[in-house]
Formats: structure tokens, C-alpha cells, sequence
């Protein structure tokens, strides 16, 4: 298992070689305080996040918690949050839920977080969710819009990005609008494919339709080919993706090379920037919806500031590098909120009482379910290489 406490500027290739590497200096490894140590005692807040810093989905979990760190690493230079440093303890979970399960018992038992932060990925935050409950944890903006984390609502929960029951309905909405009827669904045979699928049914039936054809792919697939044929076969005239990592420009290969020609639309937990890198022109025409702004305008003070940020450290914009960096400056300034010396109870008065609070141009809207958040659902297409709208 790897682990990485994160304390100055990475670029991604520093990363990735944390990721792959497990420390020799068992030093690095042993538990700091016990789990009352959460309640900010000291000079540090430690926060914990366990994400997929390996396997096909590395990509895209490394964007957002390079996002994340970008956020830290600016507050820090400032001088912390009421005089405390904030450091992100950061472990691998592979994108495995067992492992993600056992990630969160350790940030909580054994390095004593404050919260559990962005943990990543549906199957993932299933597991790790309940761990951060029973210990009375924040568990705060898990990287997923699955509504199964969303229901029932619960008071040491909370949500920033929409979820993908918004992010499907907006795609629908936006198909029919348009006259087209014939949609079909390919999801990951996993549990956050299985979110998917039922979001697109419920879109769909909402207008009386029905998919006109499911798919499942394998995540660790090495190609597309039975997918690609059985949607082929219906030849819909339009394909959401429920899918992430290499299974989306893995299917998009699949399709191109059979007679469909079906419009395409992923979701925001597509890497569109690894995307764009792997496929080059055959990117072209896909839509994503988007839970953020996009990086490459410069429509909102928070895009600017962290573009500025993401030059300093060297590293390359993104939507999931956005949406890291709103994390952190959400989790912030609750801290700040909070007090001097925030308590975990103090942090949820605060972020219960953050709603319509400006973050960078970016209103939150605060629902009895969900405190803070972000609705904020575009779609952008790419084109030859770049984001529109």
C-alpha cells in the first residue's frame, strides 16, 4: 500500500512516482497521534483523502488531488488557517473499495485526520463513507456523484459536485430537446456504472422512452470490441458514457472502427485532458457534461487563480484539477469559520451555514440535504483538440 504525506508543490511526474514506490524509512509510516488527534490539537490540521494513485484510474484521481494540493499549498505559504498548516495524508486504495475501507480506518485510527477528504470513486466511497460515520469524521466531497452516498441525507456528509443523476438528466434534456430519442447507455461493470445506468433509465423515462441499448464494459478490459458490436447493432443516435480511465477512448476506438455513428457524451468523471492525449482527432465531436467551470477560460476569479497557481507549480490545467482546487477552498474556509481552534462539530456548523458563500465568482447552494454545493452542470465539446461550449 502506498502512502504519501504531501507537503510541498508536485508536478504530476512526482506523483506518479510516489504512487509506484513504497517507502523504505518506516519512519514515514508511523501513526501520528490517535484518533482524538482530529480535533486540530498543535500547529497542523491533518486532512485524509485515499485515492487511486495507481491502476487505470491513477490519471484522473492524481488531476484532482493535485488540484487539492495546489489549493493547500497557497494557504499554507499564507500562513495556514488561523496559524495552522493544513497537510493532506494521502493513500493508495488502487481504486479497490476493501482497500479504500482500510485506507479510511487508518487515516482515522492511526494518523488521526481532522476529516476524510475527495476519497475517490463510487465503489471506493461506499466502503470508506461508513468508516468516516461511525467515527463521527466529516466526510467531505467525495469524488463522485453517485446518489447512493446522497440518500438519505446525513448531517456529516458533504457533497460539492452535482451528481450524476443532474449531469445525465442535463444530457437528456438537452438530446431530446434536440429530437433525438434513439440513446443508448455503455456503463462500467461496477458500482458506479450501475449509478449511471439507473440515472440515465430514470432521465429517459421521465420523457416515455427507454434505452435503445446497455452495455457493460469491464474497467480493467483490454478492449472494446463486444460493447462496441452490440451497440453497433442497435445503432442509436446517440451514446452516453457511464465510464472513466482508458474504458472511454478504449470504447471510442471500438465504435469507430463498426458502421454506428452515434453522437457521444461522457460524463465530468471522464479525464478530458487524457482523453484529448490518447485520442487526438478521434476525440472530436465527443461532449462532456462538466461540474465546473472550464480552466481554459477565464470567465471566474477562482479559474484565474488557480491557472495562476497551476503555472507556478508547473503543472497542466484541467477540469478535475478545478474541481480539487474548489474542494480545498471550500474545506478552507470552513476551517476558517471555524474558529482558531476548529473542533469537527464547529467545522459542520460552518459549512451548515455556507450557503449562497461566494468562493471565487462560484455561488454555494445550500439544500437540507446537502449543505454546501456547487449546481453547476455546462456541456463542452471538444474540438480539434479544445473545449467549447
Amino acid at each position: 500500500m502506498t502512502h504519501s504525506r504531501l507537503h510541498t508543490p508536485l508536478r504530476r511526474r512526482l506523483l506518479v512516482g510516489l504512487a509506484a514506490s513504497v517507502f523504505a524509512n518506516s519512519a514515514l509510516l508511523l501513526p501520528i497521534g490517535d484518533g482524538h488527534a482530529g480535533e486540530t490539537a498543535g500547529d497542523r490540521i491533518l486532512i485524509g483523502n485515499s485515492s487511486a494513485l495507481t491502476g487505470p484510474l491513477a490519471p484522473l484521481s492524481m488531476e484532482y488531488v493535485d488540484g487539492a494540493k495546489l489549493y493547500f499549498d497557497t494557504v499554507n505559504r499564507r500562513g495556514g488557517i488561523n496559524g495552522k498548516r493544513l497537510e493532506l495524508v494521502v493513500l493508495d486504495d488502487e481504486y479497490s473499495p476493501d482497500k479504500a475501507e482500510e485506507n479510511a480506518r487508518r487515516l482515522i485510527n492511526e494518523h488521526g485526520v481532522f476529516a476524510l477528504f475527495a476519497c475517490f470513486g463510487t465503489g471506493p466511497a461506499l466502503r470508506a463513507m461508513p468508516v468516516a460515520l461511525a467515527a463521527d469524521v466529516p466526510f467531505f466531497a467525495p469524488y463522485t456523484g453517485a446518489d447512493a452516498l446522497r440518500e438519505p441525507p446525513n448531517a456529516n456528509v458533504f457533497h460539492l459536485r452535482a451528481s450524476y443523476s443532474r449531469e445525465i438528466e442535463r444530457i437528456v434534456e438537452h438530446l431530446t430537446m434536440l429530437g433525438v430519442k434513439s440513446i443508448g447507455v455503455v456503463h462500467h461493470a461496477d458500482a458506479f456504472g450501475e449509478a449511471g445506468l439507473q440515472a440515465a433509465r430514470a432521465a429517459l423515462a421521465l420523457r416515455g422512452l427507454e434505452p435503445a441499448v446497455t452495455a457493460a464494459i469491464d474497467m480493467t478490459a483490454n478492449d472494446a470490441s463486444e460493447p462496441a458490436r452490440l451497440v453497433a447493432e442497435a445503432n442509436p443516435a446517440a451514446l452516453i458514457l457511464v465510464a472513466a480511465g482508458r474504458t472511454p477512448p478504449m470504447m471510442i476506438r471500438a465504435l469507430r472502427e463498426t458502421t454506428a455513428q452515434p453522437m457521444l457524451y461522457g460524463l465530468s468523471v471522464i479525464s478530458s485532458s487524457e482523453l484529448v492525449r490518447t485520442l487526438g482527432r478521434d476525440a472530436h465531436g465527443l461532449a462532456l457534461a462538466q461540474v465546473t467551470p472550464s480552466p481554459f477560460r477565464l470567465d471566474y476569479p477562482v479559474v484565474r487563480d488557480y491557472r495562476r497557481d497551476a503555472d507556478s507549480a508547473g503543472m497542466e490545467y484541467s477540469y478535475a484539477g478545478l474541481e480539487g482546487y474548489l474542494a480545498a477552498a471550500v474545506f478552507s474556509e470552513a476551517l476558517r469559520q471555524a474558529g482558531s481552534n476548529p473542533t469537527r462539530d464547529a467545522f459542520r456548523q460552518a459549512l451548515a451555514g455556507m450557503a449562497n458563500t461566494d468562493i471565487g465568482g462560484l455561488k454555494l447552494v445550500g439544500t437540507t440535504a446537502n449543505p454546501v454545493g456547487l449546481d453547476f452542470i455546462d456541456l463542452t465539446v471538444i474540438s480539434h483538440g479544445r473545449f467549447g461550449r
